[in-house]
């Protein structure tokens, strides 16, 4: 039910606990354990329109239940507004480090907890040119002060066919729902990966083979077809791709469309060359034409016209299994000979592919089946026409004993290029983290890791941050003294010396240039400033010559300027808190350089 709070904001902020008591009946308790998660529904207050970060003392909530979408309680798919729910999780975790995990939205959203913010995904907006939408996965945490918490979710989205929070959340202690959000992209990856290597096999099979018989062309567009399902199910909900790569969502959605264009492509080819009375010519070439259209029209547009050009375009798919009807109604009436797995296969898939048409335009309430039904598709007619060759094999020795080998090695080059494919993206992601020349963190690794660590500060009372700013004296003389070869190795030094002096929780980031910063968390401030002058001592100690300085001294020094943040000691910003480090680094060369400024 919904209910206004007149006094309730004021009790909520005063006394949470009694405020929670109160209102027991709008309180949706939440069970889980050490090793399983819970669903994260009950009753929440909806306010149309409204960006809040906690309980209205003026506005009246209307009631929903989540996962909802913005058209079932308001009629519009587009909008913007705010859920907020109370909840009460077993008196055991507090303390603990809970985690909600939230899956693929359509559109952008904030969510606060205790009008705290904790996750974000895009940026909300009121109107469509100021929100910014993603669509991807996000894992939030905080921990547990109390058995009883709010949470607020401003969410926003302006697409014609989908918005609100849809997919269903999950809550449970952080390393539990950390497993179960990693077995899942894990499996994603992992059958992506068979399926893949089947199509791979299929293709380059084929290829050997010679593309000369009418078979060899159907294998290797049925190949084809199943490398572009591979892709597909990585770009598909719930989009295992963000997991390990860096593609914005716009780019993420073209790529799930391009990849379902594709992979549609090569499946009406392959049933076109199996047999043209399963799918006439003239059907065909409409069809290749409307995906061809599609194609077009999606690398240059955005979802607002693709997604439902898309829509429109998948009508015609009625003509297509009416064509494919009627084809298996002549060979049923010709009683000529057919692959029963192959018509099982094609039929399921067709079925899986109407429930995702009709899922994706709200029309049922169902679960997404592509990823299994394309998955087991591709094995089942790999399966069909393994049995086949293998009859045909009988005939002669040699594609016998070719055809074992196949076999009884398919398995280990399956593993093999899934294991490859792991190992690339290990060192993809860290390539992408790495400066090339000195080793150490880049500029955008550091963004990343000040924007962890200043969260965690803010949140938690008991940690600590220091943010140094590092410069190289005189650098600009030694490039144009030694040369710029020298220069880079000097900072390859500098790097290795800070390494080998900071304790190995430092973080250590080329800011630019000469430039270079230093982040340690949970340090005390003395202990903080002893081992970032232990680093001057040490580059003191290396004498890497540098005459032409400018100054009295004939070695390479640094100057380092120190901000140091705690609950008490607080920035507003992280550029509050950078611009204060490198304030004190102007100080520092300002006061003759080769020193701190704390």
């Amino acid at each position: 039910m919904a209910f206004t709070v007149s006094t309730a904001q004021a009790q909520y902020e005063t006394a949470p606990k009694s405020f929670y008591l109160k209102h027991q009946n709008e309180v949706n308790q939440i069970y889980f354990t050490e090793d399983t998660s819970s669903l994260l529904q009950g009753k929440w207050l909806f306010y149309p329109n409204q960006f809040l970060t906690s309980p209205s003392s003026v506005l009246v909530g209307q009631t929903v239940y989540l996962p909802t979408s913005f058209k079932d309680i308001t009629g519009d798919s587009k909008g913007f507004g705010t859920f907020t729910g109370h909840f009460q999780i077993p008196k055991q975790f507090i303390g603990r480090r809970i985690a909600v995990l939230i899956p693929n939205q359509y559109g952008a959203y904030r969510v606060f907890l205790n009008g705290d913010v904790i996750v974000r995904l895009g940026e909300v907006g009121r109107t469509e040119a100021e929100q910014k939408t993603e669509n991807a996965p996000r894992i939030a945490y905080f921990v547990a002060q109390d058995e009883y918490f709010t949470l607020t979710i401003q969410a926003s989205s302006f697409n014609s066919m989908h918005g609100g929070f849809e997919n269903p959340m999950r809550i449970g202690i952080a390393k539990t729902v950390n497993r179960q959000f990693q077995q899942q992209m894990m499996s994603i990856g992992m059958v992506s990966g068979a399926v893949l290597g089947v199509g791979l096999f299929t293709i380059l099979f084929s290829v050997f083979r010679g593309l000369r018989g009418r078979n060899s062309r159907s294998n290797l567009v049925f190949g084809l077809f199943i490398v572009f399902l591979a892709f597909h199910n990585l770009f598909s909900a719930p989009y295992a791709y963000t997991t390990f790569t860096d593609i914005n969502w716009l780019w993420g959605t073209r790529l799930e469309y391009l990849f379902t264009y594709l992979a549609s492509i090569f499946f009406l080819s392959y049933i076109h060359l199996l047999s043209r009375r399963y799918l006439f010519t003239l059907n065909y070439q409409i069809a290749m034409l409307l995906l061809s259209l599609n194609i077009s029209v999606t690398f240059v547009s955005t979802p607002e016209i693709f997604q439902p050009l898309a829509t429109y375009s998948f009508a015609y798919v009625i003509v297509v299994l009416s064509n494919f009807a009627y084809g298996f109604y002549l060979t049923l009436k010709k009683k000529e000979p057919y692959s029963k797995l192959n018509l099982i296969a094609v039929i399921f898939l067709c079925i899986t592919f109407l429930n995702d048409f009709l899922l994706m335009m709200n029309l049922i309430d169902s679960v997404n089946l592509s990823f299994i039904s394309t998955s087991l598709y591709a094995l089942l007619i790999m399966f069909q026409q393994s049995h086949h060759y293998a009859q045909q094999s009988m005939h002669t020795e040699q594609l016998n004993n070719s055809l074992l080998e196949l076999n009884s090695s398919l398995d280990q080059k399956v593993k093999e290029r899934t294991l490859q494919l792991h190992e690339l993206n290990k060192k993809l992601e860290l390539q992408i983290r790495i400066d090339a020349l000195t080793g150490a963190f880049n500029r955008r690794a550091l963004n990343a890791e000040i924007q962890r660590l200043y969260s965690e500060v803010r949140f938690h009372s008991h940690r600590t941050l220091v943010f140094a700013m590092l410069d190289v004296d005189y650098f600009k003389n030694y490039n144009d003294h030694y040369g710029h070869l020298k220069g880079d190795e000097v900072l390859q030094q500098i790097v290795k010396t800070m390494q080998n002096t900071l304790p190995s929780s430092a973080y250590v980031a080329r800011y630019g240039g000469e430039e270079f910063a230093i982040l340690m968390h949970d340090v005390p401030y003395a202990i903080a400033q002893e081992q970032l002058q232990s680093v001057l001592e040490a580059m003191r100690n290396e004498q890497l010559e540098h005459v032409n300085r400018g100054d009295d001294k004939n070695y390479v020094t640094l100057s380092l300027g120190m901000a140091w943040m705690d609950k008490q000691n607080d920035f507003d910003s992280i550029e509050a808190l950078m611009k204060h480090a490198d304030h004190y680094l102007y100080m520092a060369k300002q006061a003759g350089r080769d020193q701190l400024k704390p």
